[in-house]
């Protein structure tokens, strides 16, 4: 393996930055897949729910830790889509309906306690964010033979996985809703073991900074961290201009996600900067994964690639446990951004985690390229 090497950033590819993370994640990433945002359309189907695994369905019509769950629907025997309503969240957010997808694994016994394996969508979906991971993802079959509960959460269009600085036009409070209702709200409902190393907290693009910053608030919450292609390193005005971007779509505002509305000053991109307050991580095991491209016009896998970079120098300086692995073509995997890559990168990372906190497997891991195996540097401590 080769130890990181101090060097210039690529430049942001700053327009195609901007359009690809706020449209959708490249291969399968758009996450448009439901007819309406309403929770009403799913129905509520209580058959779905007691198979997953919920003992009182209808007991979570009732608001508990902050949400009321509006409609529900099967999407496998083993999960449903659960949509919510929170006060932290407005209903007019970008990205449509605010949901949950559940995955339990095959027998769930509510006699057991389970880990609890997180997935935060990346940004562009316009419909039903959550669904991305379960669908593109695939996350059902990413979990199979585990016996752990997987749990799919919606990040709006360009949320930010942050509770936002100005508030005037809408609520999105995403980290309050996600680490203080959703949280406490699984580990209610379900059988889990609602300790830090037996959660993992695993993001693709604008979810892989959600990952990071999550992990940073609140590591008591989790022992276990993962990007893949995640926006790690706000310094470049490149990188301003993706969040500022996305303000402007949701509010009519540059600066609203961090800043007042009209201005972010340096102090508070400093406080939102994965790399910055890499530090808070000591107690965190930290994944990292990245493709070098796939040499298309327009590809932002390259430039992302420099963040993580950088946020893996910055985790070795703070002495922090962290394996980065850059994966080029392998498989079905272009080494662009998509979830072709980002599905066995997250194989992987379960894999790795599995091992670490003593989960075994009821069967094999799935086989993917050894590109995703092979660990381009860690740390030295």
């Amino acid at each position: 393996m080769r130890r990181l090497r101090t060097r210039s950033a690529r430049a942001l590819a700053g327009c195609a930055l901007t359009a690809v993370l706020l449209s959708g994640c490249a291969a399968g990433g758009s996450g448009d897949h439901a007819p309406s945002s309403s929770g009403e359309s799913l129905g509520f189907d209580d058959a779905a729910l007691s198979r997953v695994g919920f003992a009182d369905p209808q007991q979570l019509t009732q608001p508990s830790h902050g949400i009321t769950v509006t409609g529900a629907r099967g999407l496998s025997e083993r999960a449903a889509e659960l949509a919510v309503s929170t006060d932290q969240v407005s209903a007019e957010a970008p990205g449509g309906r605010n949901s949950v997808v559940v995955i339990t694994p095959q027998d769930y016994d509510p006699a057991k306690k389970y880990p609890v394996v997180y997935l935060l969508p990346g940004s562009g979906a316009t419909e039903a964010p959550a669904l991305q991971w379960y669908e593109a993802g695939q996350a059902e079959q990413l979990t199979q033979g585990l016996p752990v509960i997987t749990v799919i959460v919606s990040g709006g269009k360009v949320g930010w996985y942050s509770d936002w600085a100005s508030q005037e036009e809408l609520t999105q409070n995403w980290e309050t809703f996600h680490l203080d209702q959703v949280v406490p709200w699984v580990d209610q409902h379900l059988s889990t073991r609602a300790d830090r190393e037996h959660r993992v907290i695993i993001g693709n693009s604008m979810g892989g900074y959600g990952a990071m910053r999550y992990a940073e608030q609140r590591p008591d919450l989790f022992g276990e961290a993962v990007s893949l292609s995640g926006l790690l390193d706000l310094s470049s005005n490149e990188a301003k201009q993706t969040i500022a971007t996305g303000s402007r779509e949701a509010t009519g505002r540059t600066d609203s996600v961090f800043g007042n509305g009209s201005v972010t000053t340096e102090e508070q991109w400093r406080a939102n900067d994965p790399a910055v307050r890499s530090g808070e991580l000591k107690n965190v095991h930290v994944q990292l994964f990245a493709g070098r491209g796939n040499g298309q016009e327009g590809d932002i896998e390259p430039a992302l690639k420099d963040t993580t970079v950088t946020m893996a120098r910055e985790l070795e300086s703070q002495g922090v446990d962290y394996q980065y692995t850059e994966y080029g073509q392998a498989g079905q995997c272009n080494g662009g951004h998509e979830f072709p890559c980002w599905t066995p990168a997250a194989t992987v990372a379960l894999g790795r985690w599995a091992d670490r906190v003593g989960v075994k497997r009821a069967s094999p891991q799935p086989s993917v390229p050894s590109a995703f195996e092979d660990v381009t540097s860690r740390s030295s401590s």
